[in-house]
């Protein structure tokens, strides 16, 4: 087993996880909210916008420049 086949999986697991959580809280299981109505709630204030906009400006830099 290779570091890159461990990384790999890693991240098959993480979306695995976040793909049962958002159906989790679109079913409203385990009083969790779905991801849009976090997302709703954070841009709501000017602050959270500019949280929004820097995560998305750092997930381009590292995941969509090469």
């Amino acid at each position: 087993m290779t570091a890159r086949w461990m990384i790999t999986a890693a991240y098959v697991a993480l979306a695995v996880s976040a793909v049962a959580l958002q159906l989790a809280g679109r079913a409203r299981r385990l009083c969790l909210v779905p991801f849009g109505e976090v997302i709703a709630a954070v841009r709501v204030s000017p602050v959270g916008r500019l949280v929004l906009a820097l995560g998305w400006a750092w997930l381009g830099w590292h995941l969509l420049a090469r």
